[in-house]
């Protein structure tokens, strides 16, 4: 009885080996299968990545154009631009989100602005204009500094402000009521 339970063990034990053969080849195959799969993974992130980016620029291709646009007609004489610049948004507080949540979907940036003036009168006058624009709200004078610009007494200030990005509906809907149907024909 003993010897026939040894010789059935036995048999069990060269099948699960066998099995075990079988299962280590089979992990070897699926290595390979594996490391393809998680290569072509990294692929599609890289190239979700591009589309991504490519898609934001896209998505406000038109608007940094009616920015700058906008931006340029405001400027003074006696003043000029040297730099503007996206800033990271600042974590928001609960205020802030309540806020951010009104707004629907317009996507609103904070921004720095740099500049030189001739003149402070043209620095406010620039200020002003900038705060009647659609496109920046919440304007505020951060640093200004006098000094010699090729000979001349120049003011260097830096501003800070929101930028909006409008879509083509929501512009369409704020000219209309600031200039009614007329000036909506030529945009």
């Amino acid at each position: 009885m003993i010897a026939l339970i040894t010789i059935y063990q036995i048999y069990q034990i060269k099948e699960l080996d066998n099995k075990i053969a079988v299962a280590r080849y089979r992990t070897q195959q699926l290595q390979k299968d594996i490391a393809v799969v998680d290569a072509l993974i990294e692929v599609k992130g890289k190239i979700m990545q591009r589309m991504e980016a490519v898609d934001r620029l896209d998505r406000h291709r038109t608007v940094w154009v009616r920015i700058l646009e906008d931006i340029t007609r405001r400027v003074p004489e006696f003043a000029w631009l040297s730099n503007i610049n996206e800033v990271e948004k600042k974590p928001a507080r609960k205020a802030d989100s309540a806020v951010a949540q009104d707004a629907g979907d317009r996507l609103t940036r904070p921004v720095e602005i740099r500049g030189y003036s001739f003149t402070l009168n043209s620095l406010a006058n620039f200020m002003i204009k900038l705060m009647r624009s659609n496109f920046f709200s919440d304007i505020e004078m951060t640093r200004i500094e006098e000094e010699e610009f090729q000979e001349q007494r120049a003011y260097r200030y830096e501003l800070s402000a929101t930028l909006h990005y409008l879509s083509d509906e929501e512009l369409k809907k704020i000219l209309e009521k600031q200039s009614g149907p007329d000036l909506l024909a030529s945009f």
